[in-house]
């Protein structure tokens, strides 16, 4: 039962200390502006588990060894005392780290409403899904809602060659004359693509475009 007790506890540190590993590098990336004496502990004390770990358990069980050939109760206490006194503070350190990442998450901004659908814009063009178009539409986002660099959802999408969601969105009623920053429109897109449909649906998607545009 002992031995057992030992494999897990054995098992239970390395495996924190693998954790300690892949939680370090976030930390110090992910958290912005200067850091604060209590962020830098955090950090060293990171590091320090996940510095002394690989070299601290190895001694810890030669030396568990050892005691046990020679019968040493004291030293064997003691490295028992050690290795869950290991435990205690990597799971304190943990704990500590993940209140840090929980601070910093509820420290946050909000999106906004219109930030949100700047964003569902966006995610709903890469995806190239009218639906989920439409379901920004229902939700109360304006069709020519402002993207990057002055730009609309009908000319972002015309930029990428996405013809089926112009169309779709010139269906919706679209503004194609409205020109972002560069002085692009879904208009001037339509009249001379930046490249060549990506396929038979996107070519014929084009063709509408152009059909649509010309009765405007």
């Amino acid at each position: 039962m002992r031995r057992l007790i030992a494999v897990f506890a054995a098992v239970v540190l390395w495996s924190l200390w693998v954790l300690c590993i892949l939680l370090t590098l976030p930390v110090l990336l992910n958290v912005p502006g200067e850091a604060t004496p209590g962020e830098i502990a955090l950090w060293l004390a990171v590091l320090y588990a996940v510095v002394t770990y690989p070299i601290v358990l190895p001694v810890l069980a030669v030396v568990k060894a050892w005691a046990v050939r020679k019968s040493k109760p004291t030293i064997l206490a003691a490295i028992h005392t050690v290795t869950w006194g290991a435990f205690v503070g990597v799971m304190a350190i943990l704990a500590t780290l993940a209140g840090a990442f929980y601070a910093h998450e509820q420290a946050r901004p909000v999106l906004t409403r219109e930030e949100g659908f700047t964003n569902s814009y966006a995610n709903a063009i890469l995806r190239q899904d009218t639906a989920w178009m439409d379901r920004i539409l229902k939700e109360g986002a304006d069709v020519d809602h402002p993207m990057s660099l002055g730009s609309t959802p009908a000319s972002m999408s015309a930029g990428f060659g996405d013809w089926s969601l112009v169309l779709f969105l010139l269906s919706r009623g679209a503004d194609p004359d409205r020109k972002d920053d560069q002085g692009r429109s879904v208009r001037t897109l339509a009249a001379k693509p930046p490249a060549l449909p990506r396929n038979a649906a996107e070519a014929y998607a084009l063709d509408g475009v152009r059909k649509l545009l010309n009765k405007r």
